[in-house]
C-alpha cells in the first residue's frame, strides 16, 4: 500500500515537502509547498496537501484489488 513521509525545511520561509513511495521505497510522486508561517502552519497542512498530489496524480496511484465475488445460491 503506497506511503508518503514529510518534513518541513525552514530557512526563510517553510518549505512543505511530501513523496509517496511504494512498498518497495519506489517514488510514486513527490511535490514541496511554501508555507507562511513556521513548521507549525506547515504541519497543519501535510495531510491535505499530501491527499492532494495523491488525488492529481491518481494515475501513478494502483488501484485498490476487488474482493472475490460471492457465489450465488448461498454458502
Amino acid at each position: 500500500m503506497p506511503s508518503y513521509n514529510s518534513t518541513v525545511d525552514t530557512q526563510t520561509e517553510s518549505v512543505l515537502k511530501v513523496t509517496w513511495t511504494d512498498d518497495l521505497g519506489n517514488v510514486i510522486v513527490s511535490g514541496e509547498k511554501q508555507v507562511k508561517g513556521g513548521p507549525e502552519e506547515a504541519a497543519k497542512m501535510e495531510q491535505t496537501f499530501a491527499e492532494d498530489l495523491r488525488r492529481n496524480f491518481a494515475d501513478r496511484f494502483p488501484a485498490p484489488e476487488e474482493p472475490e465475488p460471492m457465489p450465488m445460491g448461498g454458502i
